[in-house]
């Protein structure tokens, strides 16, 4: 059953806090680091519509275990919990990066469109890659740094594209979305029926941490500290081990 009180806890909080932009970006912060992306649990999605999701169940299965889950049940959730603390919000869609130079269709990805004060920011506790960890402005061309990453919006197509940069690399594609208010049903049909089958030929994972963010994709492993990022192919079997047991509590 969906608690805000306990996943409050799982958050750090011990009490609800005010729909305030610091407190947002504590929120989006520790949920990116507690309740880590895992594209192990494909078997919840619904073929049908991966955004049909039975809240209590995914909250059940995701928050208090720390198991983690996928980006549609992550910012479902997510949004659920900033709703019931006050802050106004739509979620939003778009379309993963890939190769090719080409998009995912839209929708496939969520993520949430915040009002506060004013402005207008950035959510998203869902995304497999590099991706910010703190809420970002709506704000196009504008360079934006988190932990050592930069972070832009820049239009294109008809969308707003997301680009990301560490210190060691150039700018990078993530996804884009549009603006535009979505209900859970806009995904019915998305991927063919195919999208769970998709999403778990690939384990990924991903999640904060103090300085900046890792990610598993089968055995790649990547980090990314104050701006600097390092890829190690995990083949020791111990090397392996001591990476889970370091960011992903020995889940393997």
């Amino acid at each position: 059953m969906f608690s805000t009180d306990t996943y409050l806890a799982r958050l750090g909080f011990s009490q609800p806090p005010a729909p305030t932009l610091p407190n947002l970006r504590q929120l989006h912060r520790s949920h990116l680091m507690t309740v880590p992306y895992d594209t192990n649990h494909t078997h919840r999605l619904s073929a049908e519509n991966m955004a049909d999701i039975d809240i209590d169940k995914a909250f059940a299965a995701i928050v208090p275990t720390g198991d983690g889950g996928m980006c549609l049940e992550l910012n479902t959730l997510f949004a659920r919990l900033l709703r019931e603390l006050g802050y106004d919000l739509d979620v939003i869609s778009g379309g993963t990066y890939l190769p090719g130079d080409t998009f995912a269709p839209d929708p496939e990805h969520m993520l949430m469109l915040l009002r506060i004060e004013g402005q207008e920011w950035l959510a998203d506790v869902g995304h497999a890659g590099l991706c910010f960890t703190e809420p970002l402005r709506l704000s196009e061309e504008e360079v934006q740094w988190q932990y050592g990453c930069a972070f832009r919006l820049i239009r294109r197509d008809g969308y707003l594209v997301l680009q990301a940069k560490t210190l060691d690399h150039d700018w990078r594609t993530t996804y884009r979305f549009t603006t535009r208010p979505r209900t859970y049903d806009a995904w019915a049909g998305v991927g063919e029926g195919n999208g769970p089958a998709i999403l778990a030929a690939m384990r990924r994972r991903r999640r904060a941490i103090d300085k900046g963010q890792v990610f598993l994709t089968n055995n790649m492993f990547t980090i990314v500290e104050d701006g600097h990022e390092k890829v190690t192919l995990l083949v020791d079997p111990e090397q392996r081990a001591k990476v889970l047991d370091t960011y992903w509590d020995g889940r393997d």
